[in-house]
This record gives structure tokens, C-alpha cells and sequence, in this order.
């Protein structure tokens, strides 16, 4: 399978706005096309709404040469988001189609201590010492402090269903 892009630059009119007098027009191979068109089935069948809204920019960008500016309307997006797009197909091809955990804050328990976490909360606020028959956040918060030295924000909400769905 070819993912080989095609480069053409041209003299073209600009507009005022613009500062550059050339355009360059990107042309994509048969099997990139199809492969395109085959992806964007894929992620309709998958009921992926952010593959399918990509994919279907850089069908329309690349292949039907819709202008960024009637994109960006149709779609929402800022024109640098639609550039970025477009970079990362032609410097990545198809593997720039994938999304990927962005980061985000790194767990506080590990997987073994949820686990834990998870026995002790089924076990009952009794079991482990407390004075009450019910959970609240509170307790919670107290029993992953004294059980594995990790302290939760007060505002961090800590619900036991949630917990014990979340961590199995």
C-alpha cells in the first residue's frame, strides 16, 4: 500500500492577507485514497466521532481540495488545527490517524493497591475500624491515607460504588 504524497507547487493569485505568492497543492495516490475512504468506514462502523470528523477533513482537504476556510466553518475548527492535520498525514501518513493517551496526571494507587482498596471497601468501614456502619468520602479518604500513604484532595470525590466499579 502507497502512502506516497505528491507535491506540486504552482504560482497562484493570493489574497490580501496572504504573504505568500505560491500555493502548494497536495496530491495523494489511488491507494492512499482508498485506504483514506477505507479508514473513515472503519471509524463510522466503530462509532468514532473524532476519527470519523478527521478523516473526513483530510478527504476534503487533500483529495477534494475543499478551501480550509469553508472547513473551518463546516467543522468548527481553527485553521492551525486543520495545518496540523495536514502535516502530520504527510509527514506520518496513516499512523497519524491514531489517537493517543495524551498524559494527564499520573495514578496515585497502583494496580495492586486498588485491589486492596477494593477488598477493604467491600470488607465494611467495621471490618477496618471505623465507628460507623456506611462509607462517605471522608472515610475513604482516611482509610487510603493510613492503609498506603497517598492523601486525596478534599474535593476529590470519593464515592465507594464508584471506586469499587472503577478500580475492578
Amino acid at each position: 500500500m502507497s502512502t506516497r504524497v505528491y507535491l506540486s507547487k504552482h504560482t497562484c493569485q493570493t489574497a490580501h492577507e496572504e504573504d505568500t505568492p505560491v500555493c502548494i497543492r497536495i496530491q495523494l495516490s489511488r491507494a492512499t485514497v482508498k485506504d483514506l475512504h477505507s479508514r473513515l468506514q472503519h471509524a463510522y462502523r466503530k462509532d468514532d466521532v473524532r476519527l470519523v470528523r478527521r478523516t473526513t477533513v483530510l478527504i476534503d482537504l487533500l483529495v477534494h481540495h475543499v478551501p480550509v476556510a469553508v472547513l473551518c466553518e463546516r467543522w468548527g475548527l481553527s485553521p492551525s488545527c486543520l495545518y496540523d492535520w495536514q502535516r502530520a498525514f504527510v509527514l506520518h501518513g496513516m499512523d497519524s490517524l491514531l489517537y493517543r493517551h495524551s498524559g494527564g496526571r499520573p495514578e496515585k494507587l497502583t494496580p495492586s493497591q486498588k485491589k486492596r482498596l477494593v477488598e477493604l471497601l467491600e470488607a465494611g468501614p467495621l471490618v477496618v475500624g471505623c465507628e460507623t456502619a456506611c462509607w462517605n468520602s471522608v472515610l475513604i479518604r482516611v482509610l487510603i491515607w493510613r492503609e498506603f500513604g497517598v492523601l486525596y484532595n478534599r474535593g476529590y470525590p470519593l464515592k465507594a460504588g464508584h471506586l469499587m466499579t472503577s478500580m475492578t
